[in-house]
């Protein structure tokens, strides 16, 4: 159990590929991790009682101390099909029910991982900052906005708020390959073809999914330490850097040594992808000392860790 001065952690969605990473990186940045018991997403009665159970463990485990939940369950993307008993409105939904009845959690930050390319998809003028109105163009980016949207209508004053818009993530993981990073670069390792959806001029701001975890960490810290913190307050997560979709093939091309059999396909959902999706990151903006890992090394490290996975990984 963790002391009365502790930073208790309860993530939400800790299997994922993000909720994971910051997982491993809580102690290091001073929150003590909730072993949360597995969510069945796919079961509605059932999720909703795992999801009241480890509420009420959590509370337990805090101690009455300032508690921190991570909001890290999200999954899908532009193509998704939408599954409205499992989609992650459904299940965050059920999560806000859980919240408004626990008095016990009362006062604690609750931290939403959303989109930064789903919520500005059809926004106006980048670079995007987190002062920029969200405006989504496909059903993906709809629901991340729906989600802040009804966690600041139900949750506040009651909670304190942080939205973190995180760009495309990237970096090794056993799950399914998500992302045109690792899709390139697992691509490479296998020797298989891949679709690309979009122009090759589409920008993006990629980060690795460690630096992304370490950067949405040190921005709670950041919240947590402001003597003005407010009930609501936004965060952008991202490398800073923006990087062309050809710029990224040529990247995993050079790195893994390997040329890797593209095609352009023209799809239906490849107007529903924006070209221009620059952003400012909040983290330089408050002068928080890191530096996020060039996407040459984060591509060498993720092709390394591919050649020793398994292939069917």
């Amino acid at each position: 159990m963790p002391g009365l001065n502790s930073r208790p952690l309860w993530v939400i969605g800790s299997g994922g590929f993000l909720g994971s990473t910051l997982v491993r990186f809580a102690s290091s940045l001073g929150f003590t991790n909730f072993p949360s018991g597995q969510v069945p997403w796919n079961n509605p009665l059932e999720r909703k009682r795992s999801l009241q159970t480890n509420a009420v463990e959590f509370a337990a485990f805090a101690q009455g101390a300032d508690a921190t939940i991570i909001w890290a369950a999200g999954q899908g993307g532009v193509a998704s099909q939408p599954r409205p008993e499992a989609s992650e409105f459904a299940a965050f939904s059920d999560l806000v029910e859980v919240l408004t009845g626990s008095e016990a959690l009362l006062g604690s930050q609750f931290v939403i991982c959303s989109s930064a390319g789903g919520v500005y998809g059809g926004s106006a003028a980048p670079p995007f900052t987190v002062d920029t109105a969200p405006v989504a163009i496909n059903a993906y980016g709809q629901e991340k906005i729906d989600i802040e949207n009804f966690a600041e209508s139900r949750l506040l004053p009651d909670y304190r708020l942080v939205v973190a818009r995180i760009t495309n993530l990237y970096g090794a993981w056993p799950g399914v390959r998500q992302g045109l990073v690792n899709r390139l670069c697992t691509a490479a390792v296998i020797r298989e073809p891949i679709h690309i959806y979009v122009s090759l001029e589409t920008l993006r701001d990629y980060i690795d999914v460690n630096d992304a975890a370490q950067i949405l960490l040190t921005e709670i810290q950041y919240r947590i330490n402001s003597p003005t913190a407010n009930l609501i307050d936004k965060c952008l997560v991202g490398s800073g850097r923006t990087t062309s979709v050809g710029e990224v093939i040529a990247t995993v091309t050079n790195v893994s040594r390997r040329k890797i059999p593209i095609s352009s396909s023209d799809l239906a959902y490849k107007d529903l992808q924006p070209k221009d999706l620059r952003v400012v990151p909040t983290w330089i903006e408050h002068g928080l000392d890191y530096l996020p890992i060039e996407l040459p090394a984060g591509v060498k490290r993720l092709v390394d860790s591919l050649v020793t996975a398994p292939r069917w990984t």
